[in-house]
């Protein structure tokens, strides 16, 4: 199946904007994912007086939080309308003060902003068709020496599912591909992701410039917060067995 990036673009657009109030709540600094995870990692070594970018940003929960631990300066960017418009009503404050930023576009399209000593990313990166783009994109906002900081569904956790009372490997690995999700979160939707291996996201970032330095899998933290029912994608007893998220740290060369 092949689809144009503008296409998928757009019908994830119009998805998020439908489902963005079932978002409100989730995931958000210092969290990097689904189960708590990566919090006990303390990825980012400077908040106070550093600037930020957070590409995906949502319901603007992280930027909050890095302006309430003195952020100087946080960038927010989103596709969603909806989601723009719930960022903006949350930090409006802090926008006043010049403090925060929310600018509405795709990740893929180049913004005019002033160079950050962080760009991150919470679930948001692995949703873009021309990764290529994006990351050069990432790599021309980051002061040099300054961290690319992201986190994204294991490859290997997308391909799995529960079938017959037990996970089965429903998705070859290998195969790298555009998975189109009928009726995601709600009824009439379409969402669009082009998988990728883990192996293509290490080279990707390499190509665009960037010097990988960490590599995260990290464990379930709060499993209250996962899913009891085993055929749910982010149910707690597939993510005691494999990991449900990755983390990587990239930093821009000097």
């Amino acid at each position: 199946m092949k689809k144009f990036p503008e296409t998928m673009i757009s019908e994830n657009q119009k998805t998020w904007d439908i489902v963005a109030d079932a978002f409100v709540d989730a995931s958000a600094l210092p969290v990097w994912g689904p189960f708590g995870v990566g919090e006990d990692l303390n990825l980012i070594p400077k908040i106070q007086g550093s600037t930020f970018l957070e590409i995906g940003c949502g319901s603007g929960r992280s930027i909050k939080y890095l302006t309430e631990e003195n952020a100087d300066k946080v960038y927010g960017l989103d596709l969603s309308t909806k989601q723009v418009e719930e960022a903006t009503s949350y930090n409006h404050q802090e926008i006043l003060q010049g403090k925060v930023q929310i600018i509405q576009g795709p990740m893929e399209e180049k913004i005019d902003i002033e160079p950050v000593d962080i760009v991150f990313s919470i679930y948001a990166i692995g949703w873009t068709p021309e990764p290529e783009k994006t990351l050069k994109n990432i790599h021309s906002y980051l002061k040099p020496g300054g961290l690319f900081i992201w986190s994204w569904d294991h490859s290997f956790f997308a391909d799995i599912d529960y079938q017959d009372k037990q996970y089965t490997v429903v998705h070859s690995y290998h195969n790298e591909e555009i998975r189109e999700m009928q009726n995601w979160k709600r009824e009439g939707t379409k969402a669009n992701i082009a998988y990728r291996k883990t192996s293509s996201w290490f080279q990707l970032q390499r190509d665009a410039g960037f010097e990988v330095i960490g590599y995260h899998e990290p464990k379930p933290r709060d499993l209250s917060r996962g899913q009891t029912d085993p055929s749910r994608y982010y149910a707690i007893q597939k993510a005691e067995k494999v990991p449900c998220s990755f983390i990587f740290v990239c930093k821009k060369k000097a």
